[in-house]
């Protein structure tokens, strides 16, 4: 069994029978796939939703049955707040030392130090002396410091104390995994030296089928050099972290420069009144559509590869997928200057990063690829030559010889330590 603790939730619709969020089932058949059997079925422990749930339903949710070898085990509830967690801590210490010593392997991470699943897991499988992997897939503290920018010096004190001990409890981790995947060159500067054995990885969901045919990338082409619209978009859920107001009012800002530009948002979530009010004051109506939330998979990433530009406007760390499914596209890249942004940017060479809120250098850059196509094209011709690198075949098969070259040298260890 290969046992993955996690704080993402599921939702039990029948005797064998889960739903999850259809990007977090993608991973977990990737995964499973990437294994080809070597430890059995995957178990993910987890928070259990019952009934609706917008982390669940905004994103089309997907069932996975016994039969996929992937099952789940309920972990408490996905409304639990810190006392209830914290007041049902026994009864969720005893699932995850139930179930560490039937696993080959533990696989932890930190999602959250108050609510901490994913790292009780982790400490479980320590116990049980299996070979371990943990993962942080987002530099938490630089996201915690971006959130509460501009707080008062209350929130950030708190904030401080949390970074503090999540440095603390992460650097322990890396220190006795027998693997540590480390999403992001910033991770690796921030936890790096204290690793036993630490590797960086590109965590994406697309298939090397799905990246854009050449014959369909040279069509493409042709219309961006044509004169048309360029046709940007905004892809993920709409909350406010993620600056899509930025995005609207730079793409607006754009046209009223003279750009032809329009934009299209694929995702769903709370802010989208407030969106949808945002463009209608903007008079951008006929400019800006909202499309809803889709399903993950071929046809979504068939309809990603008929934009341009992709605009990433978070105003916070984070190490969004959405950035590689719209490379898969052959669409360029602008974003706010955030370090994964920075480093995506820099190794691809499919576009530019401008500094975070900054709505008028977005707008500037927006406009100068609606007037200069040939540096357009230029990046979206490096996104398709780059995308089949960075495939989640090519991604998941790393990630799998290192967890089983991990798993050999526990195995070999004296004691199994």
């Amino acid at each position: 069994m290969y046992l993955i603790p996690i704080s993402v939730p599921f939702r039990r619709t029948g005797e064998q029978v889960w739903e999850v969020a259809s990007d977090w089932a993608k991973s977990l058949l990737l995964l499973r796939d990437s294994f080809g059997g070597r430890f059995g079925p995957i178990t993910v422990a987890a928070p259990e939703v019952v009934g609706a749930s917008p982390l669940l339903d905004e994103q089309v949710p997907v069932a996975i049955r016994a039969e996929d070898d992937i099952r789940f085990e309920h972990l408490g509830l996905s409304t639990w707040r810190s006392r209830d967690f914290w007041g049902s801590f026994r009864e969720v210490r005893r699932t995850l030392d139930r179930l560490a010593p039937a696993a080959e392997v533990v696989h932890g991470s930190i999602n959250h130090l108050w609510q901490p699943y994913a790292l009780m897991g982790f400490h479980a499988g320590l116990r049980a002396r299996k070979a371990t992997v943990f993962v942080l897939d987002l530099d938490d503290v630089q996201r915690i410091r971006d959130m509460g920018r501009g707080s008062g010096i209350l929130r950030r004190a708190r904030d401080e104390v949390y970074c503090l001990a999540f440095v603390r409890e992460a650097r322990v981790a890396v220190a006795r995994a027998d693997l540590s995947l480390l999403k992001g060159r910033q991770l690796h500067e921030r936890y790096g030296r204290w690793a036993r054995n630490a590797r960086d990885f590109f965590d994406t969901s697309y298939h090397v089928g799905d990246v854009i045919p050449a014959a369909d990338l040279a069509r493409k082409v042709a219309a961006v050099r044509s004169g048309g619209p360029v046709r940007c978009l905004s892809l993920g859920r709409l909350v406010g972290y993620k600056g899509l107001d930025h995005t609207i009012r730079a793409v607006v800002a754009a046209a009223r420069d003279g750009a032809d530009v329009t934009l299209d948002l694929i995702g769903d979530g709370p802010q989208r009144p407030e969106l949808e009010a945002l463009v209608r004051s903007l008079g951008a109506e006929g400019r800006i559509r909202f499309l809803g939330s889709r399903t993950y998979g071929p046809e979504l990433m068939r309809e990603v590869a008929a934009y341009h530009l992709l605009l990433f406007t978070s105003r916070a760390e984070e190490t969004p997928r959405s950035l590689f499914d719209a490379m898969a596209g052959g669409s360029a890249l602008l974003a706010f200057d955030i370090p994964f942004t920075r480093q995506v940017a820099a190794e691809m060479g499919h576009g530019a990063v401008v500094p975070v809120g900054d709505d008028a250098a977005l707008a500037a850059r927006i406009a100068g690829c609606a007037r200069d196509r040939g540096q357009l094209v230029a990046w979206m011709e490096a996104a398709a030559e780059r995308a089949p690198h960075h495939a989640a075949e090519v991604w998941y098969r790393r990630r799998a010889e290192w967890t089983i070259e991990a798993w050999e040298r526990h195995r070999r260890a004296p004691s199994g330590t």
